[in-house]
């Protein structure tokens, strides 16, 4: 199973979030030159490529977006009798729609990092083209259909969306094999430069290579402190980070802010933004969300303020709703199967189609959880003996190959039908379709106080965990994840987790 990047990168980031000084306003990789002069003009060139091949293809998506409004209100007669002026009157402004996407910063990668973002930006655009298009209406003096105009502001944003989500994973996949990285300095020796270099590495989709450290502190390589990995060389100090970046054709560098003194940080900044060099400082702040976090002068200081964590009230009930909507919808979709599942395991196992297990709910109060049987009637007893395979870390248990499971369990641990039974669960009010993992009583006698926490809301079906692709992922990652979600939860939130368990379940990669 490969690894996601930390905690899905959009809606759902449980990353330190980041301050970006970008001097040449332009967040675009490009692959660097043997010198400096080189490097500049490389990214430059590879920057306006790259957005070339962009901004073509919002033009495209543009196109079609009009032409299948256009055709929709013909059909549905919206537009007659004028149906003539539609088509020109939308190509006319065909080329105001890539300064409008420019003037959303739809073009800095800086301002789209997370598809939220970029959506919001996206439907900003349109909104604006709608005001073109009624403007080009009054100078042509055509009546345009109001139906029409609805029509293309949703035509528009969904092929707009549609590109931009098909691009971002091409984007994604070069990154991922190496093309279109930014090659960056940490400056810092500490744990945050050594956790961020690691997140790095784990996810090369983001787009950069690390290719050492720069702090005034003793030579020596960064390890990882979770597995004793080499992250990278220790290249020299800050004071000499132009030269290094020369040296190892690095064109960034990403500040770990606990790592330096502040006049040092200052300086460096100061230092490397007269020379063109793109900065990024994290915040030092980590499992907070991005969209909880705003920027605002405080006297000479650039201040980041954290909202406070959302109070569920209002948001409770709109769960709850959501909750019982969404789970009685997938009983009925999915009965047929949940019923041709339960007699499978009927003939192939004997009696007790379904499996219950208490677990430890909302506020630590105890549950039966319910899934279909996978397992042989004395899996519980025979699990003391196969604790020397276990590879989840902590508390919970894990096994890829685990003797218990019997061959139809195998398909519906791998498809995740056994987990179908758990929409009674949300039913009936114990579980939510997405929450933290619903522990067991022994697990949660082995957590601290900062992950009771994660008590504090319902366990769901599935969550970050479950989709994350780290089983073996440590207890402080497990607890990271469910914290995060508790502190951060939203019910876009709530849809991205679904949509990514969606892909996971597509993938046969089972759940926990």
């Amino acid at each position: 199973m490969h690894k996601n990047p930390p905690l899905a990168r959009s809606a759902i980031s449980a990353d330190a979030p980041a301050v970006q000084v970008d001097p040449a306003a332009d967040a675009v990789p490009s692959p660097p030159g043997p010198d400096r002069h080189t490097r500049s003009s490389g990214r430059v060139a590879f920057s306006q490529q790259v957005k070339a091949a962009l901004i073509g293809a919002d033009i495209v998506a543009t196109v079609c977006g009009l032409a299948i409004a256009t055709a929709l209100a013909t059909w549905a007669g919206w537009a007659d009798p004028q149906a003539e002026q539609l088509l020109p009157t939308a190509l006319v402004s065909l080329p105001v729609w890539p300064v409008l996407y420019a003037h959303q910063g739809l073009y800095q990668g800086r301002r789209i990092g997370r598809r939220l973002e970029e959506s919001r930006r996206i439907v900003n655009s349109v909104l604006a083209g709608m005001f073109v298009l009624a403007g080009i209406s009054v100078l042509l003096q055509e009546d345009l259909s109001r139906e029409w105009l609805v029509a293309v502001a949703l035509c528009v944003t969904a092929t707009m969306t549609l590109e931009r989500e098909l691009a971002r994973r091409v984007i994604y996949e070069f990154r991922a094999r190496g093309v279109m990285t930014r090659r960056v300095v940490i400056v810092g020796r500490n744990e945050e430069a050594s956790e961020l270099a690691a997140a790095l590495a784990e996810s090369p989709e983001l787009g950069y290579e690390v290719v050492g450290f720069v702090a005034d502190v003793t030579a020596g390589p960064v390890i990882d402190l979770r597995d004793g990995h080499n992250l990278g060389p220790y290249l020299g100090r800050t004071t000499d980070v132009l030269d290094l970046l020369r040296a190892t054709n690095a064109m960034g560098v990403i500040v770990a802010t606990t790592g330096i003194d502040q006049v040092s940080a200052n300086r460096l900044i100061r230092d490397l933004t007269r020379e063109g060099v793109f900065v990024e400082l994290t915040s030092a702040m980590r499992d907070i969300s991005a969209s909880r976090i705003s920027v605002r002068p405080l006297g000479p200081y650039p201040v980041m303020c954290v909202e406070p964590v959302a109070q569920f009230s209002w948001r409770r009930v709109a769960k709850r709703g959501f909750d019982l909507v969404l789970a009685c919808i997938g009983v009925v979709v999915f009965s047929p199967i949940l019923i041709t599942a339960a007699i499978a395991v009927r003939v192939t196992s004997g009696k007790g189609v379904l499996f219950s297990q208490e677990r430890v709910g909302k506020d630590g109060e105890k549950f039966r959880v319910y899934k279909l049987r996978t397992m042989v009637h004395d899996a519980e007893a025979r699990l003391a003996s196969l604790q020397a395979h276990n590879e989840a870390a902590g508390p919970m248990f894990k096994m890829t190959d685990d003797p218990r499971v019997t061959k139809v369990g195998r398909f519906l641990r791998a498809s995740s039908i056994d987990e179908l039974p758990q929409l009674f669960n949300v039913i009936a009010g114990d579980m939510s379709m997405v929450g933290p993992r619903p522990a067991l009583p022994n697990e949660a006698d082995q957590w601290d106080d900062a992950l009771w926490e994660r008590l504090r809301v319902q366990p769901g079906i599935t969550g970050m965990w479950q989709v994350s692709g780290r089983y073996t992922a440590s207890l402080e990652t497990y607890a990271r994840l469910d914290l995060y979600y508790v502190d951060n939860w939203s019910l876009v939130t709530d849809l991205a987790i679904l949509a990514r368990t969606i892909g996971v379940v597509l993938r046969r990669r089972g759940g926990a």
